[in-house]
């Protein structure tokens, strides 16, 4: 228990490692194996103040509606159209072609947080 109470903030961070390289294998599968469509949004799934825009396309004949795994700011993108990724038989969502990129602020923390490792237990006594 002394063990965990002593690195508590190494923990967490080790986390928060772990979660973003999850959801880079993530997006690294959708790019992959995926099918490129383009979608429009037609509604937007709210959740916690964010804004999930709804795609409709259509994949072998067949018209679909999947939420996007990527929030907006705000709900005024109906109409619009985008290349999305789908994961064929997947209904649970979608990646938007600029959401594959990976973002300046989970690089920064991964770094942040391996330099918060690299101190607890190669700088502690």
């Amino acid at each position: 228990m002394s063990f965990i109470k002593d690195h508590i903030l190494s923990i967490f961070c080790a986390t928060f490692i772990i979660w973003c390289i999850n959801v880079f294998l993530t997006q690294m599968k959708y790019k992959k194996k995926g099918v490129p469509l383009t979608g429009t949004v037609v509604d937007y799934v709210v959740q916690s103040s964010n804004y999930f825009p709804v795609f409709e396309f259509e994949y072998e004949g067949q018209k679909m509606k999947v939420d996007s795994y990527q929030a907006d700011k705000t709900n005024n993108g109906i109409g619009t159209t985008d290349t999305i990724y789908y994961l064929p038989g997947n209904t649970k969502g979608v990646f938007r072609e600029r959401d594959l990129k990976p973002k300046l602020w989970m690089i920064a923390g991964i770094v942040l947080c391996l330099g918060v490792i690299i101190i607890d237990f190669g700088f502690r006594k």
